[in-house]
């Protein structure tokens, strides 16, 4: 069992006690910590209420309830000779039962208030559903368009911005702000094309002689989408997966926030891999609405989703563009 799971499994074991009354005064402050510093404790804290609540109003209404016996004459006379009793011991343990149950009316206190200001999402939400449901939206082969933006590190006013269009996986069009150059992939080959100019297509554009690949307009990019490492998020499914494979996720949506907020952590310093990515979902399509990428050299690439609109049919083709 992986720390992570043992841990949830200790504030489960809270949450339960924490209805049933069974908390010590240390274990309900033990929760009360819990419930202030993590999202997720908060998310099964309400989930659990929910279900107590349905519990109560079942029982309230009888369907929970045994079915009535009679009693018997003896147990009548039993019930009715101790109906008024009540031993000493009795008391003591009423005493005892006094601060707990202040404790545990200030946890619940506490948590109602909690999840009341921070606009918690549905029950049954984490970090990995978030993304699962991300992916899934990811492999639909729909149209879309990306605003990208590069921010340099050593000059933060110098940034570039790009148009991104997406037609699934490895399909995509490219083009600058200012309209110098168009470079795009059909899933098989790469082209690129300046207004007006001749197009180059290849297959495998590193394999160019040095002094044709050196008049390839702005090469780093068509470098980024090519490269499998590099999540400049020409694929979303492929993003998914590198976080799948490299990094710990947590999920930290914003009070109020319409979207859900993934952050993803490196586990190990990898030079050629970002060391965090964040992304932002729908939370009823899971569609990915932004991403942002911050690597070691404290340079940041984002991605904006513009719109879904269906493009041309052959708007991923080169001669399209000629």
């Amino acid at each position: 069992m992986s720390d992570r799971s043992k841990k949830f499994r200790e504030i489960d074991d809270l949450i339960f006690g924490h209805f049933d009354h069974s908390l010590t005064e240390q274990q309900e402050c033990e929760l009360a910590h819990h419930l202030k510093k993590c999202p997720e404790t908060r998310a099964r804290f309400c989930t659990q209420m929910r279900m107590e609540g349905r519990l109560h109003s079942l029982g309230r209404d009888g369907f929970l309830s045994p079915p009535a016996l009679p009693l018997s004459c003896e147990a009548e006379a039993f019930a009715s000779d101790n109906m008024h009793e009540v031993t000493p011991a009795s008391k003591v343990s009423h005493k005892l039962r006094v601060p707990t149950a202040i404790t545990s009316w200030v946890v619940a206190a506490t948590a109602i208030l909690l999840l009341t200001s921070w606009s918690l999402w549905p029950s049954g939400v984490s970090a990995a559903s978030v993304l699962e449901q991300a992916k899934q939206a990811a492999q639909e082969i729909l149209d879309r368009t990306y605003r990208v933006t590069l921010i340099n590190p050593q000059d933060q006013t110098v940034k570039q911005e790009l148009t991104l269009d997406v037609r699934g996986a490895s399909q995509f069009v490219i083009r600058p702000l200012d309209g110098s150059y168009i470079m795009g992939s059909d899933g098989s080959e790469f082209w690129v094309t300046r207004p007006n100019g001749p197009v180059w297509v290849t297959n495998n554009f590193r394999s160019l002689a040095p002094t044709l690949r050196r008049r390839i307009p702005n090469r780093r990019i068509l470098g980024f989408a090519t490269s499998p490492n590099e999540p400049l998020l020409l694929e979303i499914s492929g993003l998914i997966a590198l976080i799948e494979r490299n990094y710990e996720i947590e999920l930290v949506n914003a009070p109020g926030s319409p979207e859900h907020h993934i952050r993803a952590t490196l586990r190990s310093a990898k030079s050629n891999l970002p060391q965090t990515i964040e992304l932002w979902a729908d939370p009823e399509t899971g569609i990915v609405g932004k991403a942002v990428t911050h690597w070691p050299n404290q340079s940041s690439r984002a991605l904006e989703l513009v719109q879904s609109e269906p493009l041309h049919e052959d708007w991923l083709q080169h001669s399209h563009h000629a």
